[in-house]
């Protein structure tokens, strides 16, 4: 597998089947700027479900 951010996503959502993970999971054994993006993905996408919002503005946005 070459590097691809698509494929990385796609594994992070549980997309893949079971060879693409298993493919995803060998790649980052050897690629370390792959397994990098991994974590700040996850990183990322994991804090933005944590950020503060005020309450006035989770009420107005509804």
């Amino acid at each position: 597998m070459d590097c691809s951010f698509e494929k990385l996503v796609q594994y992070l959502d549980k997309s893949l089947d079971l060879d693409g993970q298993l493919e995803v999971l060998n790649h980052i054994d050897v690629c370390h700027s792959c397994r990098d993006a991994i974590f700040y993905i996850s990183r990322d996408r994991d804090a933005s479900l944590f950020r503060y919002r005020p309450y006035r503005e989770r009420v107005s946005a509804r």
